[in-house]
């Protein structure tokens, strides 16, 4: 069998939250050993986000933590203590990168910057990821997912015309689009160092990530003067486009046309009813002006079908579509299972979960890591004990000192 494209490559881990360990589990999945550096006293916080209705509570039980973290390994090491900074050196000698996501300088007040990891490893690459990057008058700021929403400006166009602004953070969809940015740019560095024997500082800003979403936005208002407004789900030259309710309770299937091509499909696919005849859906601008009438009109034949139903009609007419899935039809898709994307695992104190997996397959190598999220310490006596090694002995002493704690 072939080996993982990252194995070899060695992770040492302090993020925290969604962002870096959304990152840092991909590089494990790929075959990076990625060790993860907590304490009790300090735990990921995430490892204490439980949904509402949890019965049975623990820093080994959250599901939050079980989604971003699976692919690694846990050490468990009071970076308050100097042997537990000295042991965090010791291991970062030995590895390939350093991920951090801390809000402020944290790393630098533990002697921890890029600048003390090139001492410690000339070629270390080493990967921060804050809210607003590492420079700048807001470097020292701190963020979750929604405040940097609403500072990207992503937040300014998102929602319908007549409300305010529309929030997509409580699922913490920029610290993922952040975290896919940052696997690429430590790809990228890692592929630099191969060439050149350099390590790298990456500096990566999650609002600047998701500012990458609004290039046209940005660059109508830089040569045209305009501000974006809020569309709803309608888009800037497609009509129809949007979400039409379907047969069933909160059934809906989301529809785009983009020319008149697929217009004339469309229509043919629907059964060519009397009303595409009109003046005021002759054509794509047409089509564009009048979007209040065609969506009601649309949505009498889409009423008519379930969400599958309706997207399986269309899409054999060529026309774009796709049922809008809840999380029952998501679970039992049967081309999302036949594609594996659904990946089981075990984890000893949660039993047996079900969890999404990489997005993309690689023809000629495995499908990758999917060890279930460590627990707390898990790996503390294969890092101490075998990486490092220390004896039992010694690593006992340390948990009784509370330094591997």
């Amino acid at each position: 069998m072939q080996n993982l494209p990252l194995e070899g490559i060695r992770v040492v881990d302090f993020t925290v939250v969604w962002h870096g360990t959304h990152l840092s589990q991909w590089l494990g999945v790929m075959g990076a050993e990625v060790i993860k550096i907590e304490t009790q006293r300090h735990p990921d916080v995430i490892r204490a986000m439980f949904p509402k209705g949890k019965e049975r509570w623990g820093l080994n039980l959250s599901i939050e933590f079980a989604v971003l973290n699976y692919a690694k390994k846990s050490i468990a090491l009071n970076m308050n203590e100097p042997k537990g900074m000295e042991l965090a050196r010791e291991i970062i000698k030995t590895s390939d990168v350093v991920t951090e996501n801390f809000g402020g300088s944290i790393m630098e007040r533990w002697g921890l910057g890029y600048s003390d990891l090139k001492k410690l490893k000339p070629d270390i690459i080493m990967y921060s990821g804050s809210g607003f990057g590492r420079t700048g008058p807001y470097k020292d700021l701190v963020a979750f997912a929604v405040t940097i929403e609403g500072f990207c400006g992503l937040s300014s166009v998102a929602g319908y015309s007549d409300s305010g602004p529309a929030m997509m953070a409580s699922r913490a969809w920029n610290d993922l689009v952040a975290a896919q940015h940052g696997v690429f740019a430590i790809l990228a560095a890692l592929h630099h160092r191969s060439k050149t024997g350099e390590g790298q500082y990456i500096d990566l800003s999650m609002s600047e990530a998701m500012d990458c979403f609004l290039a046209e936005a940005v660059m109508d208002y830089t040569m045209n003067g305009r501000v974006a407004e809020r569309t709803g789900n309608r888009g800037d030259n497609m009509a129809p486009h949007g979400c039409y309710r379907c047969r069933g309770e909160d059934k809906w299937v989301a529809i785009a046309v983009s020319n008149d091509e697929e217009w004339k499909a469309f229509c043919d696919a629907i059964g060519n009813p009397d009303w595409i005849k009109k003046e005021e859906f002759r054509d794509e601008l047409s089509r564009l002006r009048n979007q209040d009438e065609m969506d009601r009109l649309i949505e009498e034949w889409t009423k008519n079908y379930t969400d599958y139903e309706a997207m399986e009609i269309l899409q054999k007419a060529g026309v774009m579509a796709g049922a809008s899935l809840d999380m029952k039809e998501l679970m039992e898709d049967p081309h999302l299972n036949e594609r594996d994307f659904f990946v089981d695992m075990d984890h000893p104190e949660m039993g047996k979960l079900r969890l999404v997996g990489l997005p993309w397959r690689l023809s000629d190598t495995p499908k990758g890591n999917y060890q279930h999220a460590p627990l707390l310490g898990e790996h503390n006596d294969y890092v101490f004990g075998e990486l490092l090694g220390m004896s039992k002995e010694e690593i006992r002493r340390l948990e009784e000192d509370k330094v591997i704690y």
